[in-house]
């Protein structure tokens, strides 16, 4: 009789890499920033300047139904906002181009405050593409062409428009040097590679920026990742995890029906259970969660008028980027009559004390919530809005009123 020996053992096996692999991003991650992190001296903690956070980074958009079922409301409105790295095809649907039922569910995504990124229009591997047929090859067929692509679509209801990308994730981690080169700072701010010496991001950054996979054959270790999490925070430093497909444990990957060629981009997926456990933990570390443009510093903008209104107000109106950093020093800002629908943007005037958008379009107020300054609105009925919409903006608005109203007698008492 023979006993089968050899499945335990791959077992154990594949479970000694996996926690040899966290065990050494880890040590790496203490190893480099140690010594810097002791030196740290205690500072006001300011949102997208100095305060650590996580950046989810999930890739693949042909994936994007299991972002929407079961993302989109476990991250909130504008709450944990993480990064999605598209493509523009569907690489198991005989590399069909995305529909516009999946086109509307990536910009309801970034409608929620999430970063639509660039992830290669064929998701071929920069390495192998270029090596055939030249550099400036892949940067026509492969960065040129989803940025033609995303510029020519838009909602088929709310008319909205994808932002420009500031920020390219590398297919399959596979990249070098002359790439990098190749994208920044021509095409974009940041790239995002793979494991890279302490593994965290700074601020600001720009250029390659390291990630740790949660997914696929690296798996997910939630003891050191509760460690990375505290010890970012130590350190000051940001950290970017990547992903893929969201979904729940007991949803088989056959049921897609992409046969046999797409088994392998199976395992690539985390669980809502192990999403939502990794949220918790950031939040009980007071981390924030950023996108990758965040990461590198830039505010993006949804509304192209709303963008030419800020950009006025810059000493150099016409940089390719706009840093977050800029916008802080803002305490007033005017927009009357701007013809603005959207505020997506304004969460980064976190100095903002007074701001007009009179005699504009804009049906949502929700994000003048988030700046804790803010002691003044001049608003009046915006055109174009339904009789709904206003009835909620009303009640935002008197939300927004009475905390105003906080600030000021806190500052009033602090002041006797």
């Amino acid at each position: 009789m023979k006993i089968k020996l050899a499945h335990p053992f791959t077992s154990l096996r594949k479970s000694y890499f996996r926690w040899r692999y966290w065990h050494c991003i880890y040590k790496n991650m203490v190893m480099y920033t140690e010594k810097e992190t002791e030196k740290r001296k205690k500072e006001e903690l300011i949102p997208y300047i100095n305060k650590p956070g996580i950046a989810f980074s999930f890739d693949d958009s042909y994936r994007v139904k299991d972002w929407t079922v079961f993302g989109k409301e476990l991250f909130g409105y504008y709450d944990v906002k993480v990064t999605f790295n598209i493509n523009g095809i569907h690489p198991f649907e005989e590399r069909r181009k995305h529909t516009q039922n999946e086109i509307d569910m990536l910009i309801e995504l970034q409608s929620n405050g999430h970063e639509i990124a660039h992830h290669g229009f064929n998701h071929r591997k920069a390495t192998t593409y270029s090596r055939e047929f030249g550099i400036d090859k892949w940067l026509e067929d492969e960065v040129e062409s989803l940025f033609h692509w995303m510029k020519d679509q838009m909602h088929s209801t709310t008319k909205e428009r994808f932002r420009k990308p500031v920020t390219f994730a590398f297919p399959n981690f596979m990249y070098a040097k002359k790439h990098v080169n190749a994208l920044v700072p021509s095409y974009f701010k940041l790239v995002r590679g793979h494991l890279e010496n302490d593994n965290l991001c700074n601020f600001n950054s720009s250029g390659l920026t390291p990630s740790i996979s949660l997914d696929g054959y690296y798996s997910c270790n939630l003891f050191y990742l509760k460690k990375i999490m505290k010890f970012a925070k130590k350190s000051g430093k940001n950290i970017m995890f990547t992903c893929h497909s969201i979904l729940p444990e007991e949803v088989k990957w056959d049921k897609f029906g992409w046969g046999e060629t797409a088994a392998k981009s199976g395992k690539w997926r985390i669980s809502p259970r192990v999403l939502k456990t990794i949220i918790k933990e950031a939040k009980k570390n007071d981390l924030e969660f950023y996108t990758a443009s965040e990461i590198a510093g830039i505010a993006n903008f949804i509304d192209v008028n709303f963008e030419k209104a800020v950009r006025e107000l810059l000493p150099d109106p016409n940089k390719k980027w706009i840093e977050i950093s800029e916008l802080l020093e803002i305490k007033k800002l005017n927009l009357f009559d701007k013809n603005i629908s959207n505020l997506d943007g304004v969460q980064y005037f976190l100095n903002l004390e007074e701001i007009n958008i009179e005699k504009n379009q804009i049906s949502d107020l929700r994000l003048l919530m988030q700046l804790p300054k803010l002691k003044k609105i001049m608003t009046v009925q915006n055109v174009g809005t339904s009789k709904k919409l206003q009835k909620r903006n009303l009640g935002l608005l008197s939300q927004l009123l009475f905390l105003v109203l906080i600030r000021l007698v806190c500052i009033w008492e602090y002041s006797l």
